[in-house]
Parts: structure tokens; C-alpha cells; sequence
């Protein structure tokens, strides 16, 4: 009797043992994951503010586009000059030989950016040309002839003709473009990048008169040929040999 007695009170105790045994375990397993839980919830925290931190740091590192200083750029880009490279510089004269004497004499007067005034003496005689002269276009806009003085300066006065004569243009023209780039040797020495020009007109009866010119850069009209077809034909030049700066 008195042994199953102390069975049964060993057998409550070992159930009662087993059953604490079990709760403990269950709370060190949820403080395991409570555990875990907060430490991923940590290094998530830590990993979004360290991106946070990179974002900011890399705006900061990438300077803000300045619009007004692309702007200033832009405006302060050169424009391409064109044909404001081929025109001579004021105050220079230049002198035009036919291979023996000089017969034509050309000075630069005044320019302004869109106007160039020469003084042109042919033998005794002195007459005024103002061309337009524009990175598109070279016409020769007033012409006087037999003038007292030519070197006076009428680029603030003079009214320009109504049918200017056109020599280069971006689009019409009585002057041909026949060549450009071209090498060209005269008197006075060697040019590159010359443009070539020519007019053919009918003021010698039954005949062509051909008129042909060549502009250097920097200088303008370093030569000039002209032939006159026909039985009677001729033939001369003027070429620049002198200039004076």
C-alpha cells in the first residue's frame, strides 16, 4: 500500500518537472525570436538610413545644372565671320601692276560691320566704291566716279543704290562663283583659299567682255583678268604687286 502510494507522488512529480521543463523551453525559444526579430528590424533601420545617407550624399556631390551660365556660353560663342574674312583692313592702300606699270591703286577708308569704303585711282582719276560687306554677302552698293577727294569718309552719309551689284552671295548674284579654295601665286606673293569670280557682259559690239576676279582672305581683290572674245579680241590683267599697311 504504502509503495503504490509513493508511485503515484513520484509520478505527479515528474509530470509536474516535464511540464515546467517544456514551458521554459517555449520562452527562450519566443525570447530567441523576439531576439532575432529586433535585430533584423535594427540592421533594416541601419541599412534605409545608410541609403539615406548615400542619396544625400550624392545630390550633394552633383551640382545643380546653372541655365544662366550655359547661356552666357552660347552668347559668348563667335559666329563664323564668312566672308568677313576675305575684307581688307582700313588704311591699307594697295597697288595693282599690269606687269610693267601700276594702274590701279585701291585704299581702304573707313568700314563699319556692315560697310567698306574704298578710294580706287585709275591714272589721274580718283572715284569712290562702298560695298556691302556681310559674312553672307559682298555687293558693291555705291559707286562715284571723278571725284575731287575720295578719301572722305561717307559711310554716315551716303544713300546705297537700289539695284546693288552683287559679287558673292549665299544666294543670287550677277558674279559666278567659278572656283573656291584655290592657291594663287602674283606679284605681291602667294594666297590660299582664294575665291574666284566672273561676269561676262556684252559692251563690246558682237563680243563677250569676261571679267574675272580673285579675293584672298585678308585681303580682298588681289587680282583681276579681263578678255574680250571675238576676231578683234584682248586680253589684260591687274594683279597686286605694293601694299601698304
Amino acid at each position: 500500500m504504502q509503495k503504490s502510494y509513493l508511485l503515484i507522488v513520484l509520478t505527479c512529480l515528474l509530470l509536474i518537472i516535464s511540464a515546467c521543463s517544456k514551458t521554459e523551453e517555449k520562452e527562450i525559444v519566443t525570447n530567441n525570436e523576439s531576439s532575432e526579430e529586433t535585430r533584423d528590424t535594427t540592421s533594416e533601420d541601419t541599412g534605409s538610413a545608410d541609403t539615406n545617407e548615400e542619396e544625400t550624399t550624392e545630390k550633394e556631390e552633383k551640382p545643380e545644372e546653372d541655365s544662366s551660365t550655359e547661356e552666357a556660353e552660347e552668347s559668348e560663342a563667335p559666329s563664323d565671320p564668312g566672308l568677313k574674312v576675305y575684307q581688307p583692313s582700313v588704311g591699307w592702300e594697295k597697288k595693282f601692276t599690269d606687269g610693267e606699270d601700276i594702274v590701279v591703286t585701291e585704299k581702304v577708308i573707313a568700314s563699319n560691320e556692315e560697310y567698306v569704303q574704298l578710294a580706287m585711282m585709275v591714272g589721274g582719276n580718283q572715284s569712290i566704291q562702298i560695298y556691302k560687306w556681310t559674312p553672307s554677302e559682298v555687293a558693291l552698293v555705291y559707286e562715284e566716279v571723278s571725284v575731287d577727294d575720295a578719301s572722305v569718309n561717307m559711310l554716315d552719309s551716303f544713300t546705297p543704290n537700289e539695284n546693288p551689284e552683287v559679287l558673292l552671295s549665299e544666294t543670287t548674284a550677277q558674279w559666278e562663283l567659278v572656283e573656291s579654295g584655290v592657291k594663287l601665286d602674283v606679284e605681291y606673293g602667294s594666297f590660299e583659299d582664294v575665291y574666284v569670280i566672273q561676269k561676262v557682259t556684252d559692251e563690246v559690239e558682237d563680243a563677250d567682255t569676261i571679267y574675272t576676279r580673285y579675293y584672298a582672305p585678308g585681303y580682298g581683290l588681289v587680282k583681276e583678268t579681263y578678255e574680250v572674245t571675238g576676231e578683234y579680241g584682248y586680253s589684260g590683267k591687274s594683279e597686286l604687286e605694293v601694299v601698304e599697311k
